[in-house]
């Protein structure tokens, strides 16, 4: 580039000097020595500039070289990673906590026969990931789900207008003047929003009869303005449990702190939220809920519907929770070293303290399940919809997605049938369209006239794309259905889940 204005300024110089029009030949020649010495300068920087690139693809080369053969020398510990090791990594430090190799059919049957699990969940939701697993024998799922919701979307427009006026001068004459002003409307339209969540699902026995829910206190045990806050809680829970008037029948404890922390005011079984949430119980989950230093305070919704429990803690949302080993293969040996214990150091932590409300009740721990089914996965089991959807997401939206959709899709499954071992599940891609309109909007002017102002705006449409997909559960699946899997274009091994996708 610095060669190029070189050579430019090389020519306008000799075209000046041999064009332009001087008093004297010595400004001439001043002027053309001039440009010819850029022009040597722009041909010197030229060839300077061209080793200079030639150096810097050479180097690219062998950078790229060393890093493939980085890449070979690596080979033996990239392939090592697999999708249970994180897990396996918390089972050995934690043993009260399995994890399952998937999440299979006959577990989340479990899930809602003993538990009481409604799929209705699952409407306008999409499972991006799903971890099963037991604490002491019961069963929970930690979930991450794509959900569609509606907003109102603002959509502006405006409008130019002038008209003229007569208006007096200074000396008493009339004149005419042009007056301008911009108009501007608004209309307000539902639109799409998609938002990604993540839940604690947890079935247990104990208190089979209790129903309640909690919130984040948003309490801080050293500031003084929370202390009024609390004291105000206090106060209210009082004349609460003193109201007889209601059906409720609640009754505060003795241990007040924990009532105004937790505030559980809406239980219906009294005698039960007291054997769950024994002195040992409340005093565990204070020290919970208080710690800040190692934890995340509280942070968690906690609501318990008879058998089930669930929890939505905050610093959950914002965590990794899938564990694809593509994350911890490199190149490099001592970022790669870096990356796995990071990672695995904060998937610990934000897993143990989002199970941690659920670990601190003595009641839950000394609770067994009577049936056998969560002691592993075995050969040959079915993978629930849960990992369907799951499978479909890690294949990517956009595999699936309506050749017109412009908002993100929810995948939705359906079996629709299993042969050999192969399930051939149907996937749905359900997502919008955009239709662009215009509306006028009638707006008073300066003028003293109304004005119809035009508002574009974009109106969403429902669209779905069906598309096949073919999983396979089995460690080695049959020579048929590898040899598809080998030919199929994007097919992806995901957990002991081979799957491949044939668009619609």
């Amino acid at each position: 580039t610095l060669s190029a204005f070189v050579f430019v300024g090389a020519a306008i110089g000799l075209g000046v000097a041999f064009a332009g029009d001087f008093r004297d030949d010595g400004e001439r020649l001043l002027i053309a020595l001039g440009g010819v010495l850029a022009l040597v300068l722009g041909i010197v920087l030229a060839v300077h500039c061209s080793r200079f690139g030639d150096r810097v693809r050479e180097l690219e080369h062998r950078v790229e070289q060393a890093r493939q053969r980085a890449w070979a020398q690596m080979a033996p510990l990239n392939a090592l990673y697999t999708w249970d090791l994180t897990v396996r990594l918390i089972e050995a430090t934690v043993p009260r906590l399995e994890f399952d190799a998937f999440f299979t059919a006959r577990r989340l049957e479990q899930l809602k026969r003993l538990y009481g699990w409604s799929d209705e969940f699952n409407a306008r939701r999409s499972i991006v990931f799903a971890q099963s697993g037991v604490i002491n024998g019961n069963p929970f799922l930690i979930g991450e789900y794509l959900e569609q919701e509606w907003t109102e979307e603002t959509y502006t427009g405006s409008l130019h207008i002038e008209w003229e006026e007569t208006e007096r001068d200074r000396d008493g004459g009339t004149r005419t003047v042009t007056r301008h002003e911009t108009l501007h409307a608004s209309v307000t339209r539902p639109k799409p929003v998609y938002s990604d969540r993540k839940l604690v699902i947890y079935g247990n026995d104990a208190a089979p009869n209790l129903s309640f829910s909690r919130e984040p206190s948003g309490f801080d045990d050293d500031d003084w303005l929370d202390g009024l806050r609390k004291r105000w809680r206090l106060h209210r829970l009082k004349r609460f449990s003193r109201n007889l008037e209601d059906e409720s029948n609640f009754t505060l404890m003795t241990n007040h702190e924990f009532e105004t922390w937790f505030h559980a005011k809406d239980r219906d079984n009294e005698v039960e939220f007291r054997l769950l949430f024994s002195a040992l119980a409340q005093t565990q989950l204070m020290t919970l809920m208080k710690d800040r230093a190692v934890g995340f305070g509280d942070d968690f919704t906690f609501t318990k519907q008879r058998k089930l429990n669930l929890l939505r803690p905050r610093h959950l949302q914002d965590a990794t929770i899938d564990t694809a080993p593509e994350r911890f293969r490199h190149w490099d040996y001592d970022q790669a070293q870096d990356n796995f214990i990071k990672f695995n150091e904060k998937y610990f932590k934000d897993v143990y303290f989002a199970l941690a409300p659920l670990l601190a009740i003595p009641l839950y721990q000394q609770t067994r399940t009577h049936e056998t089914i969560w002691k592993g996965v075995k050969d040959g089991e079915s993978s629930s919809f849960w990992e369907h959807e799951a499978t479909a997401n890690y294949h990517g939206e956009a595999r699936f997605a309506h050749p017109d959709c412009i908002t993100r899709s929810i995948l939705k499954t359906e079996l629709a049938g299993r042969h050999g071992g192969v399930s051939d599940v149907k996937v749905t891609a359900y997502g919008f369209r955009g239709e662009p309109r215009r509306e006028y909007v009638e707006v008073h002017g300066g003028d003293g006239r109304d004005h119809d102002v035009p508002v574009d705006w974009t109106e969403y449409l429902p669209v779905k794309w069906t598309s096949d997909m073919y999983v396979a559960e089995a460690a080695e699946p049959s020579a048929g259905f590898a040899a598809e899997f080998d030919r199929a274009p994007g097919a992806v091994i995901r957990r002991s889940i081979h799957s491949f996708v044939r668009r619609g």
